[in-house]
């Protein structure tokens, strides 16, 4: 949780990205975790009185491009996402943008 405080720290604007492949089986990164990441984020932020915009989104797979194409009309809107996706995930998502992104699980390879 610290590091992803860290990461986030100059940000109002954050997109936790899930995936329901092999972190949702490993109970890491999938729509239940991001769901509970960003109630513990918004507690956390709302009792040191600041403000934070969290969406939460989950795709079927991050690693898939055609999947990837689905956030495109609104990741724009967002200052930074945040990516509960395994290792091929989160660089499959990061060669696809240019916005300011940051893994939220250590990890690094597919699965």
């Amino acid at each position: 949780m610290e590091e992803i405080l860290g990461m986030i720290a100059p940000y109002k604007k954050v997109l936790l990205l899930g995936c329901n492949e092999c972190v949702t089986v490993c109970a890491a990164g999938g729509e239940r975790e991001v769901s509970v990441l960003a109630s513990e984020l918004k507690l956390w932020y709302a009792r040191e009185g600041r403000e934070i915009e969290i969406r939460e989104h989950t795709l079927e797979r991050q690693c898939d491009h055609e999947y990837i194409d689905q956030i495109r009309p609104f990741v724009d809107g967002y200052e930074v996402v945040v990516s509960l996706a395994c290792g091929q995930g989160y660089s499959t998502w990061r060669r696809n943008t240019v916005r300011n992104r940051f893994a939220g699980i250590n990890t690094t390879f597919l699965g």
